[in-house]
């Protein structure tokens, strides 16, 4: 069995604040390494002193303990926190829109809600379609998508409708024989490898929103986005850092 945990960003550009950036995302992992990570997650969360009960986020509001207690350098610790997805052979898979060039608002005069939501579904399609190959597909094996709760229920439900279409009838571009059931959605406060999927797609989307802070961390995620062995693939050039980063991005439209 193998895993993949997502979460969402939106962000504004850092330089153009008209500018805004929506991703979801997270990393894949084989279930049998989740008990040892979870482990090593709380692990350095004592070494800095951090309570169990609060959660770590990669935009914590600014009565968070990170904006209040914190006495640590959160570069440092999300640094630590991330060289763990590599220790346990982790594969990341995100997807990025920059929504002000979405058709629907360009085209057909769509609201904000409305064009981060089919954002989202897109977004959510490229996923699964990777998650179910080439990443379980090279593996021989199921796996299980668990989500964080979206921000509106009802559009959770909007959301889990689409998804479960998706797996039990495929997409244009992919059927779903490896992908076991709908995706879960829980809290992340309540499940560590959400507060990771957290980090993981708040530094992807923030790099491209020329976050400073974002950037800094992004070469420390970048050599682990998921690789399509069925074409050779060996990444390509970021036009974020100038790392290698393979098939496990996807940005639209493809040259912002």
């Amino acid at each position: 069995m193998r895993f993949l945990f997502i979460d969402d960003s939106r962000q504004k550009d850092q330089k153009n604040k008209n500018k805004e950036y929506v991703g979801y995302g997270g990393f894949c992992i084989d279930a049998i390494k989740v008990k040892s990570l979870n482990a090593d997650f709380y692990t350095i969360r004592e070494e800095y002193n951090i309570p169990r009960n609060i959660e770590l986020k990669w935009s914590p509001d600014k009565d968070h303990f990170l904006n209040k207690k914190f006495k640590g350098n959160r570069e440092e610790l999300f640094k630590k926190i991330l060289l763990l997805l590599s220790k346990y052979d982790a594969s990341i898979l995100c997807a990025v829109h920059d929504i002000n060039e979405c058709h629907g608002i360009k085209l057909y005069g769509w609201k904000i809600n409305q064009a981060i939501l089919w954002a989202t579904m897109e977004q959510f399609k490229y996923l699964v379609e990777r998650f179910e190959k080439p990443y379980l597909g090279e593996n021989d094996d199921i796996g299980l998508i668990i989500a964080d709760h979206y921000s509106n229920r009802k559009e959770e439900s909007n959301l889990i409708k689409q998804s479960k279409f998706y797996i039990n009838h495929g997409t244009e571009f992919q059927k779903f024989n490896k992908i076991c059931l709908t995706p879960l959605t829980t809290s992340s406060k309540d499940l560590p490898f959400i507060q990771i999927a957290d980090l993981i797609i708040g530094i992807t989307v923030g790099s491209l929103a020329n976050s400073m802070h974002a950037l800094k961390l992004f070469d420390d995620i970048s050599v682990l986005f998921l690789k399509n062995p069925y074409k050779g693939d060996i990444g390509f050039v970021s036009t974020i850092s100038g790392s290698v980063i393979g098939f496990g991005l996807k940005l639209f439209p493809r040259n912002f």
